[in-house]
């Protein structure tokens, strides 16, 4: 007789229902592994997405244009001239553009009354850089100045209005310079006519974003072209920005074809960010200017080694506590074989055949498995929701400089959620496979036998 597949799944749920202990403290576990899976997996995309809007806000774009400009072999200054024309022929080539911003970026020394540190200084214009304000969080003094008042100094009106000289640092820069906002300090830059010392005021201390709140601080456009004597055409980098991040490679190729056709001279691409190439490129023997170009990822590729350790970490565990819970899932499996031998019987008996029984136990584990893993899928989903609503900060500094955020950041998507029910369940039904088996070469004599 050909059973249907409605009874199947009802032998299997009261087969499961009967052995109420042992599918809980099983289930249990696979829950418990699964909403494990889920947390672990919601921070390292939560890390991953807060490094990604971080550093095409605060450092870069989804392709990035910068100018270099050698007027002698051994000197270089990122510098693009007649930029106006760099950013037509961008929006000529690309179809999917939603905007493109440019500044200017120069290396100096800001010193201050404690000590003095290397910065690249950007020139921007705050009021169309609507990403990189939603990015930044203005730092109370007390963050960084001790003894500070509890309260937030400063506003990013002063960088839109563009006070003339004003500069946006971030907490750990105006700590090490010992400066608040309305202090002065000097930047040092080389210039290419020479040596210029920069007058500049804090108008705004911003909280620590990531390891890139290290190296990058803002003022004006007009502010740089000032410390470095340049024109109003004369811009650094152009920060592309495309519907879909994922074909910023794609964009890039099209980009370097038609710089090059148009007669551009580039630097040879590597896959790693500017700030890295730059010594190298700096010992190249050219003069001149050339283009640049790199894409979002090139410029977290160092960033993203700790998202992809942190991720290996993770599913390193997961595996050791799948392998355990596999093990139990097929010890309990055997002890079920032993235990209902004369049931199998019983049923093969009656007509149902070989393979039916390995079907049915089959079914009993994939149920198990995925009930389980839907109840902590569920739970870790519900557990990053709630994470997420209660905004929860970060005050210590070094976990905000791994994290790249001011804030604990969870993130977890339905497909997440799908793959690791899946998974699991699986899991469940592949430790419970040779035992399934065992059950199906069961005979009905056997159940006599055993009866006996």
């Amino acid at each position: 007789m050909r059973q249907s597949i409605g009874l199947y799944f009802t032998i299997a749920f009261r087969s499961l229902l009967q052995a109420k202990k042992r599918s809980f403290l099983l289930g249990s576990a696979i829950a418990l592994v699964t909403m494990l899976h889920v947390l672990l997996l919601s921070i390292s995309n939560g890390y991953l997405q807060g490094l990604v809007d971080g550093a095409t806000s605060v450092a870069a774009g989804h392709i990035n244009v910068t100018g270099l400009y050698k007027y002698k072999s051994t000197t270089m200054y990122p510098l693009l001239k007649d930029s106006s024309a760099v950013r037509n022929l961008i929006a000529d080539e690309l179809d999917d553009v939603t905007h493109v911003l440019e500044r200017n970026s120069i290396v100096g020394k800001m010193i201050g009354e404690k000590r003095t540190i290397f910065l690249f200084l950007q020139g921007i214009d705050l009021k169309k850089e609507a990403k990189l304000k939603e990015v930044l969080t203005l730092a109370k003094e007390s963050k960084y100045k001790k003894g500070g008042r509890a309260e937030v100094l400063g506003s990013f009106e002063a960088l839109e209005l563009g006070v003339e000289n004003g500069i946006l640092l971030f907490a750990n820069q105006a700590e090490q310079l010992g400066v608040t906002v309305g202090d002065s300090i000097n930047f040092q830059v080389q210039t290419l006519s020479g040596l210029n010392v920069a007058e500049l005021r804090v108008v705004a201390v911003a909280e620590d974003v990531g390891m890139i709140s290290s190296f990058f601080t803002f003022a004006t456009r007009a502010t740089v072209q000032n410390a470095m004597y340049l024109g109003e055409n004369v811009s650094a980098r152009i920060l592309v920005y495309i519907e879909d991040r994922e074909k910023a490679p794609e964009a890039l190729e099209k980009l370097r074809r038609r710089f090059s056709q148009e007669g551009y001279e580039m630097t040879d691409y590597e896959a790693s960010s500017l700030i890295r190439r730059w010594a190298n490129l700096e010992r190249q023997d050219w003069i001149g200017q050339r283009l640049d170009l790199t894409t979002w990822e090139d410029n977290i590729s160092e960033a993203k080694i700790v998202v992809n350790s942190f991720t290996s970490i993770s599913y390193v565990l997961v595996t050791i506590l799948s392998v355990i819970i596999a093990v139990g899932i097929l010890n309990t499996c055997w002890i079920s074989v032993k235990d209902r031998t004369n049931e199998i019987g019983c049923i093969r008996a009656i007509g149902m055949s070989s393979r039916g029984i390995l079907v049915l136990f089959m079914l009993e584990a994939l149920l198990l498995g995925f009930f389980w893993a839907v109840v902590g899928a569920g739970a870790g989903y519900l557990i990053v929701e709630l994470i997420s609503l209660a905004e929860i900060p970060i005050d210590n500094e070094a976990i905000r400089i791994v994290l790249f955020s001011t804030k604990l950041t969870l993130d977890i998507g339905i497909i997440d959620l799908v793959e690791a029910v899946l998974f699991f369940s699986l899991v469940t039904g592949i430790s419970a496979l040779f035992p399934s088996i065992r059950a199906a070469r069961i005979q009905p004599i056997q159940a006599i036998n055993h009866i006996a």
